[in-house]
């Protein structure tokens, strides 16, 4: 740790730090914020609030500091650093004691007679504010579980709409990408030597078109082949890549289009961008 994070006064940032490092750190684990979201049972917003070291409208200190201890473990953060830090952004507050008078007369220190005291014993007020932490935290989480919910209600509501068929998306939408030239060369001189079975295995190499499809966020995902051959019809997960062997054209649907990407036999596939992020794509189309 340098010295800008064992003293507060020279620290730049250290809430902006700590969620660089954070991250950063995730950054090279390959997971995204909703990986991360969905892993600590925190909505994707309250994570990229951590990791731009802004914490207004999030829950008490105590809360916050759950979180980014949650956080540091799940990335493997140095504990002493990450304490550092959080020792840094969370100073604790030190009880005042309050001092003894010295000038108590001399006659007045027999104590023989005077009823005992007895003090609440502080174990308890430890254990009751353990307790009210932890509920704390519960009820926030169960928040945050119910929100997540909600989005997955919201999110099923939308696959829904999104398994559409091609018809019935906007015909603006629809894009027919053909073969190339050498696509269809390869699939004339494929056609000429059908007959030939010393070629089989050179033809069944050369007529397979490959796709490749990755998505962005979660969506909804359908592919068919050139005989109507469902290859895959499902909701799938942020950064999944799919790879499909079969007969051009491909028939493909995506519900949500925002930074996914397809590639035909190696070329990069355009993806229509329209304001319901939606769509439907003929691949190989002679």
């Amino acid at each position: 740790m340098n010295d800008q994070i064992r003293n507060s006064e020279h620290a730049q940032n250290p809430a902006i730090e700590l969620g660089m490092l954070l991250r950063q750190a995730r950054g090279k684990k390959g997971m995204s914020v909703g990986e991360v979201a969905e892993c600590l049972k925190l909505p994707a917003r309250q994570i990229e609030a951590i990791e731009s070291g802004s914490y207004d409208g999030m829950p008490e200190a105590v809360f916050v500091k759950g979180f980014l201890t949650s956080y540091g473990r799940l990335l493997d953060i140095d504990k002493a650093e990450l304490k550092q830090y959080l020792n840094v952004i969370f100073p604790n507050k030190k009880s005042a004691y309050q001092n003894v008078s010295s000038n108590t007369p001399d006659g007045d220190l027999n104590f023989q007679h005077t009823p005992v005291r007895r003090q609440f014993p502080r174990w308890i007020i430890g254990i009751v504010i353990i307790g009210a932490i932890a509920a704390g935290i519960y009820a926030w989480q169960s928040k945050s579980s119910s929100e997540s919910a909600k989005q997955a209600a919201s999110s099923s509501q939308e696959v829904s709409n999104q398994t559409a068929t091609v018809s019935e998306v906007a015909a603006s939408n629809i894009r027919i990408v053909p073969m190339s030239d050498s696509d269809k060369a390869g699939s004339a001189e494929n056609q000429s030597n059908a007959n030939d079975p010393n070629n089989n295995q050179v033809n069944s190499a050369t007529t397979e078109q490959i796709l490749n499809i990755k998505i962005g966020h979660k969506s909804w995902l359908k592919v068919t082949d050139k005989n109507n051959k469902v290859l895959i019809g499902q909701v799938v997960s942020a950064g999944s890549i799919h790879e499909f062997k079969g007969a051009a054209p491909y028939k493909v649907v995506i519900g949500y289009t925002t930074d996914s990407s397809i590639q035909f036999n190696g070329k990069n596939i355009d993806i229509p961008k329209n304001k319901k992020r939606k769509a439907a794509i003929t691949v190989g189309e002679n």
